[in-house]
């Protein structure tokens, strides 16, 4: 390896390290002992990306994906109730919109949507619905998991690798962060280290990782050390069989690219930001006299994925487009359930939006490549509680979006009885008493399918492609 010190950026240990932060010095240490190579068949232009996206707590599946005529459904064991939380303006305006069903569908649409799902029905074009997923769980951490790994958990333990872990293994070590996870879990079992993600809560918490911290060290102590790091010597002739060496090299590039300060400058987002973070607000409705609200919630998240993946710094990014839990079994459900999900949906839909309209090193937008999944713990009970709320309901749904996806598809169904999951066509889409029953690893299959990744992670579960929903 030739000596490149003299263009080497000027750093001190102090900043590489305490910049980093934590997380992502435990990241640069994880490659440093035990990374996995990989063949890199991408580059950072070419690279599928990934946007995982959940409502944390379990949505109402009738106020989103899969809706009931509020007028129709007055009685029995399905009760849409929509005026019960009509309070919400997103709601109220929809029930107003559609001589009170609550049934939200676009001229063109074969989707039809519930009244909560806010902007983001003037995106079917580019979504598909799964409705009636078994998600075998009626507990919190199981289906989150079972979500985020499409294995499910032993008990409450995540079995395998979180997807965006494994969509960064298959893609490569192509950014400074291959796997962002903004305020939710991720896992890795056995696979690359750099794929491992750097899980933070907000972006305040970027900052502390990205920005510089110190004083570099004298132009002469920079060059010195740079010289050492990257000349050749015979003991990294020796130890580089299995590529021990070039890992430890790849990793120190990647940490001083992380502290050097640059890469910060995307994440800025202060009351009074530079104009391009000003653009960015203006592109997702944030509103800089609420911040630290808007911040934590679906905006502020979604804001994140989109300067992550326009700037290169991650490939993969998950987030939480929910304001905090939504599991409301009391009458909370009535004044905070549908601002909750209105406000994550229209964070998607701006986050559709802004993608179409950034441009790659291709000069393509970044939409083009990109694919989503939206999730959330499991659906809630199609009729009301004593106390005004929803509880835990086994049948749930997902939306899927993006590169490899069809479009303006629905698949699957729940009865009009107690809306329990129904047999899929996996070709078709439609209901099938003799068909499948979805089931998360399914939608996860699915979903690297349409990427042109391989899901032989999860084979043991015996996932089933819904061709449906690929083009």
């Amino acid at each position: 390896m030739n000596n490149t010190s003299k263009n080497r950026r000027a750093f001190s240990r102090r900043l590489m390290l305490q910049g980093m932060g934590a997380s992502a010095a435990a990241l640069w240490m994880g490659n440093l002992f035990g990374g996995v190579a990989r063949a890199q068949t991408f580059d950072v232009d070419t690279s599928p990306l990934l946007i995982v996206c959940s409502f944390d707590g379990g949505w109402d599946q009738l106020l989103c994906l899969d809706p009931r005529d509020n007028t129709a459904f007055t009685s029995g064991k399905i009760l849409p109730s929509y005026d019960l939380v009509a309070g919400d303006s997103t709601v109220n305006q929809a029930l107003i919109d559609t001589q009170g069903t609550g049934l939200v569908k676009p001229s063109g649409s074969n989707i039809t949507f519930g009244p909560a799902i806010g902007r983001l029905a003037d995106k079917y074009a580019d979504v598909g619905v799964v409705r009636g997923i078994n998600m075998g769980t009626l507990t919190h951490e199981v289906g989150r998991r079972y979500n985020l790994t499409g294995k499910f958990p032993r008990g409450l333990s995540a079995s395998g690798s979180s997807l965006g872990t494994w969509h960064a293994h298959s893609t490569g070590d192509l950014t400074a962060l291959p796997n962002l996870v903004v305020g939710g879990e991720a896992y890795n079992e056995g696979l690359s280290n750099f794929a491992t993600a750097l899980q933070i809560r907000q972006s305040f918490d970027l900052l502390t990782v990205l920005s510089a911290i110190g004083e570099p060290l004298t132009e002469a102590t920079s060059s010195a050390v740079s010289e050492y790091l990257w000349s050749n010597s015979c003991s990294d002739i020796m130890y580089d069989g299995n590529e021990a060496v070039t890992t430890f090299l790849d990793s120190h590039t990647k940490s001083l690219s992380l502290a050097s300060g640059d890469l910060a400058q995307h994440f800025m987002f202060t009351a009074n930001p530079p104009p391009a973070i000003q653009a960015l607000y203006e592109a997702f409705d944030i509103d800089p006299s609420r911040l630290a609200q808007e911040l934590e919630g679906g905006k502020g998240q979604a804001a994140i994925a989109a300067q992550a993946l326009t700037n290169g710094l991650s490939q993969a990014v998950k987030i939480s487009l929910g304001s905090g839990s939504i599991d409301h079994h009391d009458d909370d459900y009535q004044t905070d359930h549908a601002p909750a999900l209105a406000t994550g949906f229209n964070a998607l839909s701006d986050l559709i939006d802004f993608l179409k309209t950034a441009l790659d090193g291709n000069g393509k937008p970044y939409w083009d490549r990109t694919t989503v999944l939206v999730t959330s713990d499991f659906a809630r009970t199609p009729t009301l509680n004593s106390r005004g709320g929803r509880d835990h309901h086994l049948s749930s749904c997902c939306l899927v979006a993006g590169a490899g996806i069809q479009g303006n598809t629905v698949v699957g169904g729940t009865d009009d009885i107690d809306m329990t999951y129904q047999g899929v066509d996996m070709s078709t889409g439609q209901v099938d008493p003799n068909g499948v029953t979805l089931r998360p690893p399914d939608v996860h299959a699915t979903v690297l399918k349409a990427m042109g990744l391989s899901y032989d992670h999860i084979e043991n579960q015996d996932p089933v492609l819904i061709s449906a929903l690929l083009k």
